[in-house]
């Protein structure tokens, strides 16, 4: 019965609702300074199968407490810096400071900044 029902839901509404919950539960940061979230993409192991690739995900964190507060899927026809501006959407608009991998620091249309 479970199954039946997260399998009727919409898979980024709810990664964006828990997030969004997760999120409102983490620890607001010290006075003078700003949540700091940690943006990297990983494969996930085991999801590889004779018919598909492995499932590659995109995932934002809060570096103090390690919650992930978003995340989205990489297409194997697209990379992580064209997922970088989606994913970032998906947060609050709090002051945060982030840290990304190599690939989405390059200068682009997707660049912004949070203050």
């Amino acid at each position: 019965m479970i199954r039946r029902l997260l399998q009727a839901l919409d898979p980024d509404r709810l990664a964006a609702v828990i997030g969004a919950w997760l999120g409102a539960r983490v620890p607001a940061p010290k006075a003078g300074t700003r949540r700091v979230i940690a943006v990297d993409g990983k494969t996930l192991r085991g999801s590889r199968t004779s018919d598909t690739v492995a499932r590659h995900v995109f995932a934002a964190a809060d570096q103090a407490t390690g919650v992930v507060l978003a995340s989205t899927d990489v297409d194997g026809k697209t990379n992580e810096i064209t997922r970088f501006a989606p994913l970032l959407d998906q947060l609050s608009d709090t002051p945060t400071t982030s840290t990304q991998t190599p690939l989405t620091t390059l200068p682009g249309p997707w660049a912004r900044t949070r203050a």
